[in-house]
């Protein structure tokens, strides 16, 4: 069952479960996610480091400065599961 901590870090935005249902369906770049949900590349961007500091996403290339892409990991698709 997901944490408290994990529900509440859910219900403080919903767009963080949005951009989990996102990583869900296939790695994505914060620009072209941004684009696709009309929000700034920068709201994008902090979402993937909230989501990864909670072990729900990672980075498949932390090394380039440019098109990071984040993809799920086995915690946020059990997350995403229980909350669903």
């Amino acid at each position: 069952m997901a944490s408290d901590d994990i529900l509440i870090f859910f219900a403080r935005s919903k767009l963080r479960l949005e951009v989990l249902k996102e990583l869900n369906k296939k790695p994505q770049i914060a620009s072209f996610l941004a684009h696709k949900l009309t929000k700034h590349r920068e709201v994008i961007s902090r979402i993937f480091l909230d989501l990864q500091e909670q072990g729900l996403s990672k980075c498949k290339n932390p090394e380039s400065p440019h098109f990071r892409y984040y993809k799920i990991t086995r915690k946020g698709k059990k997350v995403l599961k229980e909350i669903n």
